[in-house]
Formats: C-alpha cells, sequence, structure tokens
C-alpha cells in the first residue's frame, strides 16, 4: 500500500498551439512551489513536480483538460512512485505570501479550498498550514 503522505514525482508533457504560447505558459507556471523544473521545447512544454497523492489531483486535471488548465492542446503525465533524483524534494516557499498565487489561482473562490478539501497553495495567504492534508512524508509543512 502506498503511502499517502509521501510525494511522488510527475513529468508534465504539453503541446502548446506556438512556440511563443508554450514559453509563455511555462513562464507563468514556474513559480509554484511544487514545480522543480517548467521549460517550453518549440511547441512543447515539459514540467516536474513533487505532489502527495491529494495534491495531485490538479495535475492530473492538466491531462484531462488541458486547454481549461494551462492552456496546452494537449498534455500527459506521468507518475513515478520510485525516481531515482532527485528522490524527493521539498516544496518552495516563498518568502512573502500573495493574495494571488502564483499561477493565478484565487484559493478563496476555489470550491475545493471552500469545503476543506484542499488547503490552497502554499504560495497564497490563504494556504491553511494546520490542515489535516497539509503535512508531507517528512512531516514537515507542505506547500500546495
Amino acid at each position: 500500500m502506498r503511502d499517502e503522505g509521501k510525494r511522488r514525482c510527475y513529468l508534465l508533457l504539453g503541446e502548446a498551439s506556438t512556440e511563443e504560447a508554450a514559453r509563455k505558459i511555462a513562464e507563468v507556471y514556474a513559480p509554484c512551489p511544487f514545480v522543480y523544473f517548467m521549460g517550453a521545447f518549440g511547441k512543447t512544454v515539459v514540467g516536474i513536480y513533487f505532489l502527495t497523492e491529494e495534491r495531485s489531483w490538479w495535475v492530473k486535471a492538466i491531462s484531462s483538460e488541458p486547454r481549461m488548465t494551462l492552456g496546452l492542446v494537449r498534455a500527459a503525465l506521468y507518475v513515478s512512485d520510485s525516481p531515482a533524483f532527485p528522490v524527493d524534494m521539498e516544496p518552495r516557499i516563498p518568502e512573502r505570501r500573495t493574495e494571488i498565487s502564483p499561477c493565478g489561482a484565487k484559493c478563496a473562490e476555489c470550491l475545493r479550498y471552500q469545503e476543506g478539501i484542499c488547503p490552497g497553495c502554499p504560495a497564497s495567504r490563504h494556504f491553511q498550514e494546520d490542515h489535516g492534508g497539509a503535512l508531507g512524508s517528512s512531516g514537515e509543512v507542505e506547500m500546495s
């Protein structure tokens, strides 16, 4: 049985409509606390994330709704429970939290946040550090 608090590595491969669109998408989502690589290669967008299973819903939504989520034409998501290196990555926490998440998400307006399912983005001032699912495998606060 998989440890639900353990972060898994997600590889996103997406296709944007143009090279410029791919660059903009990579730039907008690069500051996400869970992104460890985000780049554009021509029209291809590549992202690497480390997330707990509880937090994976939004990255999984990218592969099922690529246009609605990131503005991609198509996307594929690959998951590894055992990456060789790095084995895990802690979320990148900003020094100052803002009203709106780096990607433009507004936690306070999100239904998952309002229903207490998601603790919010750790880069947002709305992040709930005491949320039951906010802890990662290390016991440290995991940011969204």
